[in-house]
């Protein structure tokens, strides 16, 4: 089968397309035959060497974490799920191995795929869908009248997690800059913030959440405006910052969280039941095909995609 690979950490111009062993699946794995999947940020983080400790150095390595396509395998363990399903999925293989035309996945974190969405917006939703979820419900606890603050809400993950902080029923003010105000009004933000010319933490209502997707803000100036249960959470590691891990952590007033979350098949179905009533779409900033991943990785390190890049592995 084809697939992307890296044969050491470095730049993209060490990922090569090229022919690889097709996985064999365990009798409690599913083989899915990839028809799209995505490029997220700690893709080319993993690619560049940053998180060897967590994943390994075993090359040659396939990243990808997120896929949509259609079951090809089914092993003799496995039920509710049958040879021809569509199918969409967050990996837990290592650095993910999604960047290929198959690929052995645990059934735990695989769901049909919302009927009459595509591949590549089926593609687009695990892991920055997911890591909406987890974070609004688990770390946030959003619901009804909670007031939201979202920092990098026209990337990958803010878009989802606008439209999840809204299906939860929370205010929402949306951060990102003016080209894409309109785009966060029409995925629901019911305040948007230019951050180019207005400091998101000028405000005189206080957040019960702030949501700071791209780590840009600083946590000892975030928790000054939150309110008396609300926390400031973040994708990317800031100062001052607790990692939070659900059923462990304890979640305290005015704390600053990095959530860990584990992939379930019953987060997807979440997922694709709020597709399904139409409260839920992905954004797509671009598409590419399987040979051009140079490209959609330095796409994705230019961190200005409007939504998500997506690869085209079956045209």
């Amino acid at each position: 089968m084809r697939a992307a690979v890296i044969d050491q950490f470095g730049p993209s111009s060490g990922l090569v397309v090229r022919e690889v062993p097709k996985p064999i699946i365990g009798p409690g794995q599913i083989l899915i035959e990839v028809h799209a999947a995505s490029v997220n940020p700690i893709d080319w983080k993993i690619r560049e060497g940053w998180m060897k400790e967590r994943f390994g150095e075993e090359f040659p390595m396939i990243l990808g974490f997120d896929a949509s396509g259609v079951i090809a395998a089914v092993g003799d363990e496995v039920t509710g799920f049958e040879i021809g399903d569509e199918v969409f999925a967050r990996s837990v293989n290592g650095p993910g191995k999604c960047y290929a035309e198959f690929v052995a996945l645990d059934p735990d974190t695989v769901a049909h795929k919302p009927t009459g969405l595509s591949h590549v917006d089926a593609a687009a939703l695990p892991l920055a869908a997911l890591t909406a979820l987890n974070g609004l419900r688990d770390v946030g606890q959003v619901r009804a009248g909670r007031r939201v603050l979202i920092v990098g809400a026209s990337g990958g993950v803010g878009i989802y997690a606008i439209q999840i902080a809204k299906n939860m029923g929370a205010h929402v003010t949306a951060v990102c800059s003016n080209r894409n105000i309109d785009l966060v009004t029409e995925l629901g933000a019911d305040t948007s913030i230019d951050y180019t010319v207005q400091n998101p933490l000028d405000t005189d209502q206080p957040y019960d959440l702030i949501y700071d997707a791209v780590g840009t803000l600083k946590y000892a100036e975030a928790r000054e405006v939150l309110s008396d249960q609300g926390v400031y959470m973040t994708l990317v590691p800031v100062e001052g910052i607790e990692f939070f891990i659900p059923g462990q952590s304890q979640r305290n007033a005015k704390g600053g969280y990095f959530l860990v979350w584990t992939p379930t098949a019953t987060d997807l179905e979440i997922l694709a039941d709020w597709v399904e009533r139409g409260t839920l779409r992905s954004v797509i900033d671009s598409q590419f095909p399987l040979a051009r991943i140079r490209d959609a990785h330095e796409r994705s390190q230019t961190e200005r995609a409007r939504g998500k890049i997506v690869l085209r592995i079956t045209d």
